[in-house]
Parts: structure tokens; sequence; C-alpha cells
């Protein structure tokens, strides 16, 4: 919590600063520092406004955090909110990022822990040039690596769609199959109710027109097309959740047509006999009814009977 700094050297001398006006100013093509400042204080808002003295709408915009995605732009600056997504139990929730790019320098403002940030911090650490990067070069690299938050959800998906589809080809426990489906699929669609609403963030970071000063560069020409595909990725996981149902679907209907021809079948095997019971159960004087022998007689035609449907079940493939 509180405001870290890290500035990176061309030479590779990196190291953890204090923010003050003076190191700000003291910035120069072969540097690059990094603030991160998490669970803002006004105490904190305020150095940054002492430090760096970004224009009144990006400052105006960092002393009022929300919880959406949005985009500040003036020459000298650059406000880019981020979505990124942390595990809160069992089911993903949005956590706003402010990154905020201005001369060699590079702002991050968030309200919880974000462990892109931290996974990018270990990505980078044996960098040895990352001074000499402009400032949207790093908010880009930021950016896509918080994006990739939602592409291991995604993968997250895929693997338990993967066992689902083991247990829908086996076709049992029904209850458990369906609850996890209904998760997965409320899942999903969290993180595309995350990301769809970024689109109207990041379109304009691909327009002709954006242009900033020199001095910040421009942020990575990729992260439109990141955004896109991480989306299309949610798309997907959602389109292969409604495919294992189906395989299920498919599965017990299957299981119950079998359950129906073994039933048609023992109908049809045990229909001989209950008619010849029914014929010699008949209240008529007959010679046949008075030898008593006679009755395995007609236990016999209803064995041969019975053998004589199962053979031509087993001749047509039917068993």
């Amino acid at each position: 919590m509180g405001i870290r700094a890290r500035l990176y050297d061309a030479k590779g001398e990196d190291s953890d600063v204090e923010l003050t006006a003076g190191a700000v100013e003291a910035l120069t093509d072969d540097n690059l520092l990094w603030v991160d400042v998490e669970e803002p204080t006004a105490a904190d808002l305020d150095a940054l406004v002492e430090s760096f003295h970004f224009p009144e709408p990006v400052m105006t915009a960092l002393a009022a955090p929300g919880d959406k995605a949005r985009l500040v732009r003036t020459p000298d600056a650059i406000l880019l909110s981020v979505l990124s997504v942390e595990e809160r139990g069992d089911r993903p929730e949005p956590v706003a990022v402010d990154v905020v790019a201005g001369r060699n320098a590079v702002v991050t403002v968030h309200a919880q822990p974000v462990s892109a940030l931290g996974e990018f911090e270990a990505h980078i650490g044996d960098e040895g040039t990352l001074g000499r990067l402009d400032a949207g070069s790093f908010m880009g690299a930021l950016v896509d690596t918080m994006l990739g938050s939602f592409r291991r959800e995604v993968e997250e998906i895929e693997e338990q769609v993967d066992r689902l589809d083991e247990v829908a080809l086996r076709g049992n426990d029904p209850a458990h199959f369906l609850e996890r489906v209904v998760a997965l699929r409320r899942r999903a669609a969290t993180l595309r109710r995350i990301l769809v609403p970024q689109r109207e963030t990041f379109g304009p970071l691909a327009r002709p027109d954006f242009e900033l000063h020199d001095d910040l560069g421009r942020p990575w020409p990729g992260l439109v097309d990141r955004l896109e595909k991480t989306i299309v990725g949610v798309e997907r996981a959602r389109e292969l959740l409604v495919g294992s149902s189906d395989v299920y679907l498919g599965r017990l209907g299957q299981r119950a047509n079998e359950v129906m021809k073994a039933l048609t079948i023992l109908s049809a095997v045990l229909l001989p006999a209950v008619v010849l019971a029914g014929v010699m159960g008949m209240n008529f004087k007959l010679e046949f009814f008075d030898d008593p022998s006679r009755f395995w007689l007609v236990v016999g035609a209803m064995l041969g009977f019975a053998a004589l449907l199962l053979g031509v079940a087993r001749l047509r493939k039917w068993i």
C-alpha cells in the first residue's frame, strides 16, 4: 500500500527511488519512472500532483477513481483506465487500474491489489534497457499483461470444459454436471461483461487522429487487437460450454434409447408367453387340457418363441 517508485535506467542500473518533484524533473530519455499507488490516500494524490504536474483533466480523473474503463487524453499526458480481473472466492471480479503515461514516466493507481502488476514487474525484472522505452510503450506492455489475466481465466474455463466432456461421455452424475456448466457459463458471462465495454475505451488508440506529444511515444498499436482476441477467446469458451451441454444431452438421449430398446425387446420376448398363457387359461373343455404332461409342452413353446425372438433380434443387431 502507498506509493512505490521504480526508476529504470538504460544502463541497467534500476533502483527504487523516493517520489519527489526533483526526481521527476531529473528524468532523461535514458530513464523511465514507474510509480505504483495502491489504495491511494489524499496525501498520495497530493504527492502525485506536486511531483508530476499532470494536466488538470488527468488529475481530476485520478482524484475520482471509478470501476469502469475510461480514457482521458491531453497533449502532455494520457490516462487509460483498464479493468483487470482477480479471483474473489469462486468467481472473477473486475479491478480498475488507472494508468497514466507522462514524459518518461508511467503512474498506476488502483484501489485493490492487482496480481497482473506483480506479474509484469517479475517479467521485466531481468530487463536491463527498459529506460530506453517511452511511456506509451511501457503503458502498452502493462495493459497487455492485465489483459493476460482474462486469457488465463479463459484457459481455466477451457480446462474445466475438457473435464466436463469426459463426464458427458460417461453420462453419469447429471446434477454435478449441470451445476458446473451453469457456474462456468456464469463465469464466462462475467468476463465478457467486463471486457466488452472496454472496446469504447481502447478504440481511440487505433484511430489515426490519436496523436500524443513525441515524448510520450504511442501506446502499443496491438492493444486493440489483443482486446478483441481476448473477447473472442471468452466467446469461444462459452461456445465450448454449449457444445459440452449438447454432448451430455446427446449421451442422455442415447441412454434413454438403450433403455427403451431393452424394454421393447423384453416385451416382445414375453408377448408369446403371455398369449399362450391366456389361451391355455381359457375356460374350454378340450382333450388337450386333459393330459397334464402337455403343460411342459406349453412351457417349451414359450421358451422356444422367446429364443426365436432373441435370435432374430441378435441377427438384426438389435442387441
